[in-house]
């Protein structure tokens, strides 16, 4: 008989459980935030200042993993030069950026672990063309040798 009162009960408050759940999940979410979005603010951070040191004109975009794939985004402002300039240079930050990555004891530990980065640099200098410089494959292999 307790237990039928104790299972009525709930029946008839459900919908109130749900309601205090949801409103304590969001007061929760709103005083103390969504910490798997802290996280990935804080790495966009740390890329960012790693990537922006390179040069003024390269800026972070984004980051993502998906499996063993690490891709990191770049955007690359290439308005004040010219197409002959842009031949000479690009090639330079393709082999600057692979020296970066496998400089760092960080990017070295998630390519020794199995891991590889694709990372893109991508011209914003046109507002409807979108072009890709290069798309780089880094490897542990490819820092190892």
């Amino acid at each position: 008989m307790r237990s039928e009162k104790i299972q009525w009960w709930f029946i008839a408050n459900a919908n109130k459980m749900y309601v205090i759940t949801a409103v304590f999940s969001f007061i929760f979410v709103m005083i103390w935030g969504n910490y798997p979005q802290w996280e990935y603010e804080e790495e966009k951070e740390s890329y960012d200042t790693f990537f922006s040191t390179i040069d003024a004109r390269i800026s972070f975009v984004r980051h993502s993993s998906i499996g063993n794939n690490l891709r990191i985004i770049l955007d690359f402002d290439a308005t004040a030069l010219s197409p002959d300039d842009l031949k000479t240079i690009i090639p330079g930050y393709k082999s600057l950026i692979l020296n970066r990555i496998c400089n760092n004891q960080d990017f070295l530990d998630d390519l020794y672990n199995g891991y590889y980065y694709d990372v893109d640099l991508r011209d914003i200098s046109t507002k409807y063309v979108f072009k890709n410089y290069f798309n780089l494959i880094i490897k542990y292999e490819r820092c190892a040798t």
